[in-house]
């Protein structure tokens, strides 16, 4: 279970550096990173929600 908890949080953490930008900031300062950060997370959870309803409607 714990190998298989690891996998979903590594996913997660691989898309948001890869596609969601956040390998590099673009912003300086604490505010400005989070907001990018939150963004990201975000858009991660729609993209999953959105697979989930996909898997959930077959």
């Amino acid at each position: 279970m714990s190998l298989r908890r690891r996998k979903m949080i590594e996913e997660a953490f691989g898309w948001i550096k890869t596609v969601g930008g956040l390998r590099k900031t673009r912003h300086k300062g604490l505010e400005r990173l989070s907001g990018q950060a939150l963004f990201a997370f975000a858009a991660y959870n729609l993209t999953r929600m959105l697979s989930l309803m996909r898997t959930a409607a077959a």
